[in-house]
């Protein structure tokens, strides 16, 4: 298996560099009279210098031995600030829009793939183009440290001309959002402009345009602004200049070449091309050598990292009974031939569902409902329907009409039930919407504030769109059906557990930042945080929100909602003086290291037991990719290969004794030829540095990567909105949903989140 990891290669374990006592001040003053000649980075406490003139005869600071590997922080920058001057040296042509990660774009003109639709005067003007990222990473192979360089590719706008000329040119300009571009001091020619999204013209006078900012109304010359790169503002501007039929002939291009460009097969060659291009002389395979004068150098292999350091990951059994002695390999069949896991104690037996429509669409709708209740005699895996399947003794469907598509209507849909019904309160709502719903604003989307409304009366939902309904296919209902009874409490399945004397939770943590807008500026120093909490064999116990908070209030916030869910957990499951209790926390993206200083903090607080704690990340935003150039591909239903060069699902890599990487979609897993390259997840144990001085809090360190990789991965098959393995473990799929939902609820101004905190805490409302 292929790696885009390209390895450095440094013969020696000591140096010596220059250094000085770090401060503002001086490292400011250096770099104003040196830059031309010296880079300088701040490690610790201390200025490193790397001279990268052979003539220049400046002395600067004092010699310090530095060891290559073990002092791998000071050895990392410099390689990125040596890599950047040869590059510069070797690519005078190239000016890279990023220092690090370090980006620049291809200059070749077939890597423009717009550059022939386009008339002469927009050529070169307006370009979508290749873009390269070299990113500096450090892996751990059978003990042994490695640097290596990441390579990746995009394709993104360039649109060089200001709003300046747009103005000339007639284009309005008003109302869109625009970028302030500037040149950074002493990186002209060196580095792009730098940009920032700035606001929305609100008025143009002469040359200047007025802008809506954070910061209030602020005047800035039309020749320091540029629309944003956004595909709208884009195709109104293409639409403008060559008509609509030119500009939606382009955007036919783009789509189509889509498909080839972001492939596996194509990437893996591209990658391969770049590598040769940027660490090899031109026109030979000669290695080029990366050096300062101080006698700091290195090479970079023009090959890929072939690497077979993996986990043998299993794919889970699934158990439909206490006792564990129904299972089967498949959740589907499971739930066909057992019934769900709790069918002898889930207590909604006669579930009274809600179900609002359209006035004109009742007969679809009904038809709907009887295929969801009692299946259909002619499908392969819902022949049950809802009722049977689940082993439900009945299920009431009161069906409600409205006559708008209007937030009103359902509400008083709603209400009226509510109100003049002689039924119980609802257990759930099935609620029929327009498609066009998906196209609101999230301030004024009915989808959310009907949402909203339903679950302040405690009330889970779930939606289906009119124009679905109509040709609602076997998958969708047994995947509807699935889905209402995890709403309505229920626990479809769950995972083996192996003999332990430790007891283990597994702690999601979710947040999502409130801020204003996106521009520079703007206001994000308020969180709302969400933890999930789930047992060893995947059952969901409970979902707790922490409420909105200010970021300098946020540790105490979190701290106070584990410490009362783990108050709660303990007591419910019997947890006595002495045992060995395993909190293992999954977090898609640290706050800094806020998290793990909440945790070290509970840790201390829960002295009655023996607590071991890992605090994972996982997550797709990194830059690495996997190659299987033996994987041939499979068909897809339309005979298309899919796949090619795409690793199976469950092949993986061990980068270090800390952080592996997972491939969750392979070519059986893409749902046709057009599924792009698909990049695996990556697992990491985090040991925060400012922690690890802590003896005795690092012996409750959990170390056991390879449990930690296998649970991940089986909790991937609990997402219960389907029966299809998600990409992501549940721990972190409920997390976020929950905090995407909770973000766009905020707008309606009747919500109070703190309604979820009760009954609906241990229910899966947020499928």
């Amino acid at each position: 298996m292929n790696l885009n990891f390209f390895p450095i290669n440094i013969d020696f374990d000591k140096y010596q560099i220059s250094t000085e006592q770090y401060s503002d001040e001086r490292i400011k003053e250096l770099r104003q009279k040196h830059n031309k000649t010296h880079s300088f980075f701040r490690v610790g406490d201390k200025i490193y210098i790397s001279n990268s003139q052979e003539k220049n005869e400046i002395s600067l600071g004092s010699i310090e031995e530095v060891k290559t590997f073990i002092d791998a922080d000071i050895t990392e920058s410099l390689i990125k600030h040596v890599f950047f001057r040869t590059f510069k040296n070797h690519f005078s042509d190239r000016i890279p829009i990023d220092f690090y990660p370090f980006r620049f774009f291809s200059i070749n003109e077939k890597d423009d793939l717009i550059l022939s639709l386009l008339p002469q005067d927009l050529k070169g003007k307006i370009s979508y183009k290749k873009l390269i990222e070299v990113q500096l990473r450090k892996i751990e192979l059978n003990g042994k440290v490695q640097f290596g360089f990441v390579i990746n590719t995009d394709r993104n706008w360039i649109f060089t001309k200001s709003c300046k000329e747009l103005n000339a040119e007639g284009f309005d300009l008003n109302q869109v959002e625009v970028i302030h571009s500037e040149i950074l001091p002493g990186m002209k020619n060196i580095l792009a402009p730098n940009e920032e999204l700035i606001g929305i013209i609100s008025e143009i006078q002469g040359n200047n345009a007025i802008l809506n900012t954070n910061s209030g109304n602020e005047c800035i010359p039309l020749s320091e602004l540029f629309i944003r790169k956004t595909h709208f503002n884009i195709c109104n501007y293409l639409n403008f200049k060559i008509g609509p039929d030119a500009c939606s002939r382009l955007f036919d291009v783009i789509k189509n070449r889509k498909n080839n460009i972001y492939s596996a097969e194509y990437t893996f060659e591209e990658i391969g091309r770049i590598a040769r291009g940027l660490f090899l002389e031109i026109g030979s395979k000669k290695k080029i050598l990366f050096q300062n004068k101080d006698g700091f150098c290195f090479t970079v292999t023009s090959q890929p990292l072939q690497i077979q350091n993996s986990i043998d990951l299993k794919s889970p059994t699934f158990i439909f009974d206490y006792p564990a002695t129904k299972y089967s390999k498949s959740p589907d069949k499971g739930l066909n031939d057992f019934g769900p896991y709790d069918s002898t104690t889930f207590d909604i037996k006669s579930p009274n569902i809600l179900c609002i429509c359209h006035q004109s669409n009742r007969g679809t709708f009904s038809n709907f409902l009887a295929k969801l209740k009692d299946g259909d005699a002619n499908s392969k895996f819902f022949k049950k329907g809802l009722q049977k399947k689940y082993e439900l003794y009945d299920i009431k469907l009161n069906i409600k009409e409205i006559s708008n598509y209007t937030v009103t209507e359902y509400f008083n849909a709603i209400t009226d039930h509510i109100r003049n019904s002689n039924q119980p309160k609802p257990n759930i709502a099935i609620v029929a919407i327009p498609e066009n719903f998906k196209k609101e604003k999230d301030q004024d989307n009915p989808y959310y504030k009907i949402k909203a409304k339903l679950l302040s009366l405690e009330i889970p939902v779930q939606f289906i769109t009119v124009e679905k309904i109509e040709f609602c296919n076997e998958y969708i209902m047994n995947s509807i059906a699935l889905q209402i009874y995890a709403k309505l409490g229920g626990t479809p399945w769950v995972l083996p557990t192996h003999p332990s004397v430790d007891r283990e939770i597994i702690i999601g943590i979710g947040h999502s930042w409130i801020r204003s807008n996106q521009f520079k500026g703007a206001e994000q120093n308020r969180i709302v945080g969400i933890t999930t909490f789930m047992s060893s064999d995947g059952q969901y116990i409970l979902g707790e929100k922490i409420k909105d908070a200010q970021y300098d209030n946020y540790f105490q916030e979190l701290l106070n909602s584990l410490n009362e869910s783990i108050d709660s957990i303990s007591k419910e499951q019997g947890w006595n003086d002495g045992d060995t209790i395993r909190l293992l926390f999954h977090i898609f993206k640290p706050i800094k290291s806020i998290e793990f200083d909440v945790i070290s903090e509970l840790v201390l607080k829960k002295s009655k037991f023996k607590i071991q704690f890992a605090f994972i990340t996982i997550s797709k935003l990194h830059p690495y990719l996997m190659f299987e150039t033996n994987q041939n591909g499979i068909p897809d239903n339309n005979g298309k290969i899919k796949g090619k060069y795409i690793p199976d699902r469950a092949q993986n890599i061990i980068l270090d004794p800390e952080t592996c990487l997972i491939q969750m979609l392979g070519a059986k897993e893409l749902k046709t030829s057009k599924h792009a390259m698909s990049s695996p997840i990556q697992i990491k144990i985090l040991r925060p540095k400012n922690q690890i001085q802590n003896k005795e809090l690092e012996k409750l360190l959990y170390h056991d990567l390879s449990h930690i990789t296998q649970q991940i991965y089986a909790f991937t098959y609990l997402s219960w909105r389907g029966f299809l393995p998600s990409e992501e473990p549940a721990t972190m799929l409920y997390s976020n949903l929950i905090s995407n939902l909770l973000g766009k609820m905020r707008y309606v101004p009747t919500w109070d989140a703190d309604i979820l905190n009760y009954k609906l805490k241990r229910k899966k409302w947020f499928l």
